[in-house]
């Protein structure tokens, strides 16, 4: 009966490849125009460009092999060059996009390079294995006791924010107690439930509207950016609707086409030509500083809220006209394409380990593992396979805008984190506590293993985040 079924739904995914990889791909390269519109400084504007170029190719051919190809490579670079400074939901699309480039890398290895149903077979298991990891790992992190805290809680964070940034403070109800502590369980139970649901083929298709929804209301805050984080999460959820979910969409982008041409022939035309270079020369000017940040954020955050009303909605009603589990396939293709959903779940493990705190799936959950200690409600200790977080250091005084923060906020640094910042900044003027040490410089360099550079790997891979001195651990952007 299983190998019967499997069978059937193997057949079906081969079917429906190409629609869904179209449907994939177009999302995939908005995802990255959101990306620019709210991170625009975040990488040199030769990457930049060449992800706006890379995502107009793909508007241009949805679905095309090399398009999508090139989209990944520059999403790839653009990583790479704003790492350490990712952000959860890049680094998430960074993995995706190096799964894209492996499975594109076997299509030319087997002279394949322009089948679309194949590399849908190969790409869409590994592509859903990698969002339920990331999000596992990022529900799991909201249980340490300073998300359940309502003086601390990054839920409650986000709920005054968003609301306050939208004009609707009355929501608040002046901070009651009862309200900020169903929002602190709603949100942890909204984020376990979700990877469950989305495990369980029956409920596959709830969890994914349940998912969708959320970070649309997420993505509602007019203060912080969340919008880019919540497009790389709506275009890997729609791999988990069902396979008909790829033609239910060209059949109605069609159908409007259609209507389009009973008004006039050439109007589609323009359409679809108006639908590609938008986006593209939005990117452009994006890398090239002709659009500044508050206008950027304008523009991702309202394009966004239609999209994904648009998007939301569009599931829902295909899953009522389409009742039924959501067969897909989970399980990579071949053991190699299993290797980036590993290190997804690597990632996952970094901090429990301190291998690493920064972009690990934990924004925004209140986390806190350092030296041996944790927050965590079920893990009682970590496992340090590095001493860095065993070596911090306390800012006292400085001159450099970035410390003076730190300073400020009552954050420590690790010794590597705060060498890694110094390295291109040799004259500022520094006075620090190390351990038992307190050390005044009025140049950095005066002490030359502070501003030694790290290794590269080290800096961009393995970045920690500032230690909060306070306690409980509060919600920190």
């Amino acid at each position: 009966m299983d190998t019967t079924r499997r069978q059937q739904e193997r057949a079906v995914g081969r079917a429906t490849g190409p629609d869904r990889l179209r449907l994939f791909a177009v999302m995939w390269a908005l995802a990255s125009l959101w990306h620019l519109l709210g991170d625009p400084g975040g990488a040199p504007a030769w990457a930049q460009a060449a992800l706006a170029l890379a995502l107009g190719l793909v508007l241009w051919r949805p679905g095309a092999v090399v398009p999508l190809g090139l989209l990944a490579a520059a999403g790839v670079a653009v990583a790479w060059e704003e790492a350490p400074a990712l952000g959860d939901h890049w680094l998430l699309a960074s993995l995706v996009n190096v799964a894209i480039l492996l499975c594109i890398g076997v299509a030319v290895l087997r002279r394949r390079l322009g089948d679309r149903t194949d590399l849908a077979e190969r790409l869409f298991p590994a592509a859903r294995l990698c969002l339920l990891g990331a999000y596992g790992f990022a529900a799991f992190a909201k249980l340490n006791s300073a998300f359940f805290d309502r003086g601390a809680s990054c839920a409650v964070f986000l709920y005054r924010q968003t609301t306050g940034s939208i004009g609707l403070e009355g929501l608040q109800l002046g901070g009651t107690a009862w309200l900020e502590r169903a929002v602190i369980l709603a949100v942890a139970g909204i984020q376990l439930a979700v990877p469950l649901l989305l495990l369980v083929r029956r409920t596959r298709s709830l969890g994914v509207v349940l998912a969708m929804g959320f970070h649309l209301v997420v993505a509602l805050d007019r203060t912080a950016s969340h919008v880019e984080s919540s497009a790389v999460l709506f275009a890997l959820l729609v791999l988990l609707l069902p396979p008909s979910s790829g033609q239910w969409t060209a059949e109605r982008v069609g159908s409007v086409g259609a209507r389009l041409a009973l008004r006039d022939e050439a109007l589609p035309g323009r359409v679809r030509l108006a639908a590609v270079m938008v986006p593209t020369l939005v990117g452009l000017l994006v890398a090239v500083d002709a659009v500044d940040d508050e206008l950027a954020f304008d523009l991702g955050w309202w394009s966004w809220q239609v999209f994904a009303l648009v998007a939301l909605t569009s599931a829902a009603r295909h899953l009522r006209q389409s009742p039924g589990p959501s067969a897909v396939r989970l399980l990579p293709y071949h053991a190699l394409y299993a290797l980036v959903p590993l290190l997804v779940v690597a990632n996952g493990v970094a901090p429990y380990v301190e291998l690493k705190t920064g972009d690990t799936w934990t924004t925004y959950s209140n986390l806190r593992t350092v030296d041996g200690d944790t927050n965590h409600l079920v893990l009682p200790r970590t496992l340090p396979v590095s001493e860095e977080q065993a070596d911090l250091v306390e800012i006292l005084d400085t001159n450099d805008p970035m410390l003076a923060l730190y300073r400020a906020s009552d954050l420590a640094l690790t010794w590597d984190r705060l060498r890694a910042h110094l390295h291109d900044r040799p004259g500022v003027a520094i006075t620090y506590r190390r351990g038992s040490k307190l050390v005044a410089l009025a140049r950095a360099s005066d002490e030359p293993e502070l501003v030694a550079p790290l290794p590269l790997a080290q800096e961009k891979l393995l970045p920690f985040t500032p230690v909060d001195l306070a306690e409980p651990e509060p919600c920190r952007p």
